[in-house]
This record gives C-alpha cells, sequence and structure tokens, in this order.
C-alpha cells in the first residue's frame, strides 16, 4: 500500500463506519450500543495500526526520491556532487536526521487525529441515546421509537461523528479529510526537504521555485522566485525572512524547487532575478485576469463535487433501500440528470426528515 492508497483507505473506512451506523439494530438496547461503539474503535485503531505501517516506508520513499532528482538535477547544472547512491546518501546523519523528525511529525500527527475522531464517534452516539431515550421515556416520541433513535443517530453522527480537527473559522474537519491533508503536505514537506538538504551538502544554496497554471494566490506570488537557503545572497529574499517560504504552500500545492546556481548565471540573469524581489509585494496577486479566471474555474468544479459528497451523505444518513445509490458517482449522475430519480430522491429526503422532525 503507497500514501494515496493509504488516503483512500482512510476514505473507505470512514464509510463502511458510516454505514455501520446507518445499518445499526435497535440502538435503545445498550448491549448493542455498546457493540457499534465498539466496533467503531476498533476500524480506528486499525487506521493507526496501517498508518504506522506505511507512513513510515512512504516518507522514507519520498525522500530517497527526492534526493536522486536534487543529485540528476545538481549534475545538470554542473555542480560535482559525490558518487554515492540515493540509499548511501540517506544514512548521512544530515538526512537520518531530517527523516526521521518527518516521520514522528507526521505520526504523531495522525495518531492525535485518530484519538479525537474515536472520542468524537463515542460522545455523538452517548449523547443522541441518551437525550433520545429520554424523550421516549415521557412520552415525547411517538411512533416506532427504534426507528427514530437510529436515524438521529444516523444524522447526528453524519454531522458530528468522527470529526477530529476544527478551523479557525470553526469548520469540523472529518478524519479522512484531514488525514488527507495531513498525507498530502507531509510528503511535499519530504520532497522539499530532501531535496534542500542534497542542495545544502553540497554547496547550493539558492534554489527556484517552479511555475505553473492553474494556481492560487499564494502560489502565485512565490511561482519563479529564487529563494536564498541560508541567507547570505545579498539581493534575495531568504526563508530566514519573515514571510518567505518553500513549497508546499497549501495541501494541494502541486510546486515544487530546483537548484539556482549563481556562479554560471550570467551578471543580467542574476540581475533579473534580483529585480523580481524589489517589485515583489506580499500582498498583490502576481497572476494575470486570465490566469486568476482558470484557477477560479478549477476549484468551481471541485467545489461542486465536494458539495455533492456532502449532500449524499447528508441523503445516506436517512435513506436506505436499493433504490438509493450505492455510491458517490452514481448519486452525482443522478442529481446532475435532474430526471425523476432525483426528484424522487429529494421527496423521499424530505419526507425522511419531516418524519424525524415531526417525531424529536
Amino acid at each position: 500500500m503507497n500514501h494515496t492508497q493509504l488516503i483512500e483507505y482512510f476514505a473507505q473506512v470512514i464509510q463502511g463506519i458510516f454505514s455501520r451506523v446507518n445499518n445499526a439494530k435497535d440502538l435503545t438496547n445498550d448491549k448493542n450500543a455498546q457493540a457499534l461503539i465498539t466496533a467503531i474503535l476498533n476500524e480506528l485503531d486499525g487506521l493507526g495500526i496501517k498508518t504506522s505501517e506505511v507512513m513510515p516506508k512512504e516518507l522514507e520513499k519520498a525522500y530517497l526520491q527526492a534526493i536522486s532528482g536534487a543529485t540528476q538535477d545538481l549534475v545538470a547544472q554542473k555542480v560535482k556532487v559525490d558518487a554515492l547512491k540515493p540509499a548511501d546518501v540517506i544514512k548521512k546523519k544530515l538526512h537520518v536526521a531530517a527523516l526521521t523528525s518527518l516521520v514522528r511529525d507526521t505520526l504523531q500527527d495522525l495518531r492525535v487525529a485518530i484519538r479525537a475522531a474515536k472520542q468524537s464517534a463515542t460522545t455523538t452516539i452517548k449523547k443522541v441515546l441518551s437525550k433520545t431515550k429520554r424523550e421516549i421515556a415521557k412520552g415525547l416520541i411517538q411512533g416506532n421509537g427504534r426507528k427514530i433513535v437510529a436515524k438521529r443517530v444516523a444524522q447526528a453522527f453524519q454531522e458530528e461523528g468522527l470529526t477530529c480537527f476544527t478551523t479557525a473559522d470553526g469548520k469540523r474537519l472529518r478524519l479522512d479529510k484531514y488525514a488527507k491533508t495531513v498525507v498530502s503536505v507531509k510528503m511535499r514537506d519530504t520532497s522539499t526537504q530532501g531535496a534542500v538538504n542534497r542542495y545544502q551538502e553540497n554547496g547550493v544554496t539558492l534554489v527556484k521555485i517552479s511555475s505553473h497554471s492553474p494556481s492560487c494566490a499564494v502560489c502565485g506570488r512565490f511561482a519563479g522566485m529564487v529563494v536564498s537557503l541560508n541567507g547570505k545572497h545579498p539581493g534575495f529574499r531568504s526563508v530566514n525572512d519573515p514571510g518567505i517560504k518553500l513549497p508546499p504552500f497549501h495541501p494541494s500545492c502541486r510546486h515544487t524547487i530546483s537548484s539556482w546556481v549563481d556562479t554560471y548565471k550570467t551578471p543580467k540573469e542574476i540581475e533579473e532575478e534580483k529585480n523580481k524581489w524589489r517589485n515583489w509585494r506580499e500582498d498583490i496577486d502576481k497572476r494575470t485576469l486570465a490566469q486568476q479566471r482558470a484557477y477560479k474555474k478549477e476549484q468551481d468544479i471541485r467545489r461542486k463535487a465536494h458539495e455533492e459528497l456532502k449532500l449524499y451523505e447528508k441523503y445516506r444518513s436517512l435513506l436506505k433501500g436499493e433504490d438509493f445509490p450505492k455510491t458517490i458517482g452514481a448519486f452525482r449522475r443522478i442529481k446532475r440528470n435532474g430526471g425523476k430519480s432525483w426528484q424522487k430522491l429529494q421527496v423521499a429526503y424530505r419526507q425522511a426528515n419531516r418524519e424525524l422532525k415531526t417525531n424529536g
């Protein structure tokens, strides 16, 4: 299993847990409720074990690839490098320390997230069951109590269960989404750190950030800029300066770095790069209008897909049976076609939601 498959595995396990909650039987029975909680916690423990198995190997692989790529880059730039293979280079103290730190931080982030998700799942189920049981005892709920309890738990679990992190603006991130972010960022951090260390141990302390389109405003500010790794290059900003950093600039960042050997640059080329920094402003978007529109279009497509996934999960928390789409792809096709099948789903959801509110 590689890191991409691990991200998919997280999503599969989380979806499996949601399905388990949706199909739970008679949660008014304490033994059944506890069995559900235990099963969920076991699934999450399994995620932790799999993460500990996969991520160290994947981070080491990414670091080795970064060393190899940086070495090839240096050779192409006519920089003299040692003849060691990447597997031997990585054994040096500099690289061992860097990789050890990257692995430790990554596993710690994911372990904390899994623990938070376990707590969230347990709290959500117990809270809903406690409240609903009190209402049943007081006669406040009419109809099939078991069915209402099951729907309430499924709906609450969809909204609150398995969350592991709250953003600064109050958004609650679900475990699979947070894990995807952590894994993506750490893999890219590893690639950048491996390259930086390889460059520096061979005396190269200037790097150039790649350019590509479409990109966000943050990436656009740094794209194509030459950055100093040690602050000893007059005219160039350094990673030690406030606000200056290397990629990744955000979880889905695709920017990379390459060596920039000033020894082989003409005075004109060096001056052109310094001039970019003279005109650089942290608060100004360098992108053209066409680049901004292209990025907005890309983000709109991603946003629409994310909203459809949230809607699918919302519908699935209340609707069951053979008529309900088994996958997000099937749900998305029905919704986008907008025909009778979609109308039927909307009616069924509204009815199920009304029943839940009427009896709750």
